[in-house]
C-alpha cells in the first residue's frame, strides 16, 4: 500500500487553499465545521502534504510504521473533509479505514529500519476481520440504495447506461470498450444493473461464510472493477489496496527477505525512496500532481499502468484462493497479514 501512495498517487491539496469562501459547505457531521469557516491557507495544506509524504515513507521503509500509518490516516481524512467541504463526497474512506486497521496488525515489526514493538493490540486476525466487515457494510449500504431505484422491469430506465453514457459525452470519458458498448441494446445495460446490486450485497455473506467464500468474493470484487474501468472508464483503484490486505504473501516472504539482506538492494530501495520523495514534494511546491513518477504523465501511460495493477491483483487474489485452506474464521492469521508495507 505504501509503495502504490508513493510511487502511483500520492495527490497534492494545495488547490484547495485556490477555492472561494461562497463554495465552503462542509457536511453538518464533520469536524471542519467546529475548526473553520473558510478553507484553509496553502502553508497549512502544504504542510501537510509534505507530512504526508514522510508518513508515507516511513510506511514503506518500517520507520514507526505504527505511528507513521495513523498520522496518515489523521492528515488524510483532514484533508479530505476540506475537499468534501464543496460539495461532492467521493469513495475514499476505505483506504484511510484500513490503514487504521493495519496499523494493529502488526505489519511494522519485520521488514522494518526501526521496528514496532509487539504490544496486546497487535491481532492480524482482529484487523483483517474489521476490514472485512467494513468493505461488506460499505458495499451493502451502495447495493441497498441500487436495489430500490434499479431493480425494475421499465427498460426506459438504467442506472448503468445512465453511469455510460454521461460519462462517455458529458464526462468525455473514453473507456477502452466504448465503442462496443455504446451500441449495445437496451436491455443488456438492464442486466448489468441487477448484477451489480447481487455483487454489492453478497459480501458480507461471504464474510459469514468462510475465509475462501470470502476470498473467492474479493477475486470477483477485483474483475468486476477491472470490467468497470475497462467499460466505464471508473478506477476504484483504492478499494484495490483493500483487497490485497488478504492475499497470502508467505510464499513470498522468505524470498524478500533474503534479497533486503543484500547491500545493493538496500541501495536500491533508499534510492528509489528517496527519489520518489523529492518528486512528491516538488509537486507540492508547484501544485502539480505529477502521478506516476517513473511514467511520462500522459493519459494512456496512467491507463495502461492501472489495468496492469488491477490484472496483478486478480492474478494475486486468484492464485490465494488455490493455495488457501478452507476455514470459517481468520485462523492462522499470520499467513494472512501482510508481511510487506
Amino acid at each position: 500500500m505504501g509503495i502504490y501512495l508513493l510511487f502511483v498517487t500520492t495527490p497534492t491539496y494545495t488547490w484547495i487553499a485556490d477555492l472561494p469562501k461562497a463554495l465552503y459547505t462542509p457536511p453538518i457531521i464533520s469536524f471542519v465545521n467546529l475548526l473553520a469557516d473558510d478553507f484553509p491557507g496553502r502553508a497549512f495544506l502544504v504542510t501537510v502534504d509534505f507530512l504526508m509524504v514522510a508518513s508515507i515513507v516511513g510506511i514503506v521503509l518500517g520507520i514507526y510504521s505504527r505511528f507513521a500509518t495513523l498520522a496518515f490516516v489523521v492528515l488524510k481524512i483532514c484533508v479530505l473533509s476540506f475537499q468534501y467541504s464543496f460539495g461532492k463526497i467521493d469513495h475514499d474512506i476505505m483506504l484511510p479505514a484500513t490503514l487504521a486497521c493495519m496499523a494493529f496488525s502488526g505489519w511494522g515489526q519485520t521488514l522494518a529500519l526501526v521496528p514496532d514493538k509487539k504490544t496486546k493490540w497487535d491481532s492480524p486476525s482482529k484487523s483483517l476481520s474489521v476490514i472485512a466487515v467494513l468493505i461488506g457494510f460499505g458495499y451493502f449500504s451502495a447495493g441497498i440504495e441500487k436495489a430500490i431505484h434499479w431493480l425494475n422491469f421499465d427498460l426506459n430506465s438504467n442506472g448503468t447506461a445512465r453511469w455510460f453514457y454521461l460519462g462517455l459525452y458529458n464526462l468525455q470519458r473514453q473507456p477502452i470498450l466504448a465503442p462496443a458498448l455504446k451500441n449495445a441494446p437496451f436491455w443488456f445495460f438492464k442486466i448489468m444493473d441487477v448484477v451489480g446490486v447481487i455483487f454489492e450485497l453478497t459480501p458480507i455473506i461471504a464474510v459469514l461464510i468462510s475465509r475462501k467464500a470470502w476470498r473467492i468474493w474479493l477475486f470477483f470484487a477485483a474483475a468486476f472493477h477491472l470490467v468497470n474501468y475497462l467499460l466505464f472508464n471508473i478506477n476504484f483503484i483504492g478499494n484495490g489496496l483493500v483487497y490485497i490486505a488478504f492475499i497470502n504473501y508467505k510464499p513470498v516472504y522468505s524470498y524478500i527477505v533474503n534479497i533486503t539482506k543484500s547491500f545493493l538492494a538496500k541501495a536500491l530501495i533508499l534510492a528509489a525512496v528517496g527519489y520518489a520523495a523529492v518528486v512528491r514534494g516538488i509537486s507540492i511546491l508547484t501544485s502539480k500532481n505529477v502521478g506516476i513518477i517513473f511514467i511520462p504523465d500522459n493519459g494512456n501511460a496512467n491507463l495502461y499502468c492501472m489495468l496492469v495493477i488491477w490484472a496483478l491483483i486478480c492474478a494475486a487474489l486468484f492464485v490465494t484462493i488455490i493455495k488457501s485452506k478452507e476455514q470459517t474464521v481468520y485462523e492462522d492469521a499470520d499467513e494472512l497479514s501482510p508481511q510487506l508495507t
